[in-house]
């Protein structure tokens, strides 16, 4: 964003003087002159260098009111004193995060996934993008799994749970509260089935497909929603070809190639746990014949393998979980894209990725231009991608997007 931009939209979102039933009754965390502007053009983090004074007796997680300089509201939302992100906005106004309002924002987020799925199975809430910082739900067909990474949010899971069941009746609900970004706020982990028996695996469909996850002990809360759209993507150029892919799971661009028509296809993962899952899904959905699921390192896979396929996969782990990791990330996408290249026959392509938020989409290009090189092939890309829309990305925090994918065609 340009200097003049920025102070154009300096007063898009004005703060105002505190009014309203709260008003009185929620402790006040005053931000230094000045720092209140990211937060007005619409950001919800505060970081603890932007805060002027606080109570000092505030335990981690307490809603209160953040003020500017002037006095006056810039919203209501979490506040820690031991974290970096010290302020999480969650309204711009007065409000209760009581169980009524975390209804209102589940429906709204819900009523946007209506519009955009025939299917019931989706990121249901996506933190910040939903205006509910620190809060994840996915929806598993019947089951809901809940994610909470901060503190603030811990302390509202019953108020949370009870909205929740209001668009209930549910199999099941889950708290699945084991990421270890939750340690950053002094957060224990733990795994509950909250509300009703759940199913292990936990079936659902998604785009036709029945898939099984396991929500108590899978990655993530079970599944990767987010490369939904380039599933599909990947999917429409694998009718009649044989593809593989690398960092499978529980076979989500696998299955989705197969059921598209692809001659033959090949997954590769180091969870024996998520392979077993694909093979069952293969099975239910009649392509057991057509697919591989192989246990293996991706990069000992990779380079040990003669073969070659038309269409390849490589959708890995975030390599960079923070900045300091960057350097090194880098250069492991470079050497497992330059692998990947190596296994894809003239004419085919590559389907590549990166979550690591810490990856701009810049220095993903860059990544693929000089695997390619590497690996002597000529690369074009003809898709770039992110995350599925259940993963909006909010344009006034850039930490909401994160995934990179694109579709490249090899010579």
């Amino acid at each position: 964003m340009t200097k003049e931009l920025e102070e154009k939209n300096e007063d898009v979102l004005p703060a105002a003087p505190i009014s309203g039933a709260n008003g009185p009754t929620l402790p006040q965390v005053v931000l230094r002159t000045h720092e209140d502007r990211r937060v007005r053009r619409g950001h919800l983090w505060i970081f603890s260098n932007e805060i002027e004074s606080a109570p000092a007796d505030l335990a981690p997680g307490t809603v209160v009111h953040f003020l500017t300089a002037r006095k006056h509201l810039l919203g209501t939302g979490f506040y820690h004193p031991r974290s970096l992100i010290a302020g999480r906005i969650l309204d711009r106004t007065d409000v209760l995060p009581d169980a009524a309002f975390f209804e209102r924002r589940l429906r709204g987020a819900l009523e946007m996934r209506r519009r955009l799925f025939d299917d019931d199975a989706w990121r249901w809430v996506f933190g910040e993008s939903d205006d509910l910082p620190g809060l994840v739900i996915d929806r598993y067909d019947g089951a809901v799994v809940i994610e909470s990474y901060c503190a603030g949010m811990d302390g509202l899971i019953q108020p949370i749970v009870d909205a929740v069941k209001t668009f209930g009746p549910w199999e099941a609900i889950v708290l699945k509260n084991d990421a270890g970004i939750r340690r950053l706020e002094g957060l224990t982990e733990r795994v509950d089935v909250l509300e009703g028996d759940l199913s292990r695996p936990h079936w659902f469909t998604v785009d036709g497909l029945r898939l099984a996850a396991d929500l108590l002990e899978g990655q993530k809360t079970g599944f990767f929603f987010d490369q939904r759209i380039n599933r599909r993507q990947t999917a429409a150029l694998s009718h009649g070809r044989r593809v593989l892919d690398v960092f499978c799971h529980t076979g989500g661009f696998g299955l989705a190639a197969a059921k598209a028509g692809a001659e033959s296809v090949v997954g590769v993962d180091e969870s024996e746990p998520a392979l077993a899952l694909a093979r069952a899904a293969a099975q239910e959905n009649g392509l057991s014949e057509k697919t591989h699921f192989e246990k293996a390192d991706a990069f000992d896979f990779l380079a040990a393998s003669k073969d070659s396929f038309d269409v390849v996969v490589v959708d890995p782990p975030k390599f960079a979980p923070s900045k300091k990791h960057l350097p090194k990330a880098t250069e492991a996408y470079i050497r497992l894209n330059a692998l990947a290249f190596r296994r894809v026959t003239g004419g085919g392509f590559l389907a590549t990725s990166s979550c690591s938020q810490h990856v701009d989409r810049e220095l993903f290009r860059q990544i693929i231009s000089r695997a390619a090189q590497q690996a002597g092939r000529r690369a074009r890309v003809i898709h770039w991608g992110g995350a599925s829309p259940d993963h909006p990305m909010r344009p006034s925090m850039p930490e909401t997007e994160y995934l990179k994918f694109a579709l490249v065609h090899v010579s």
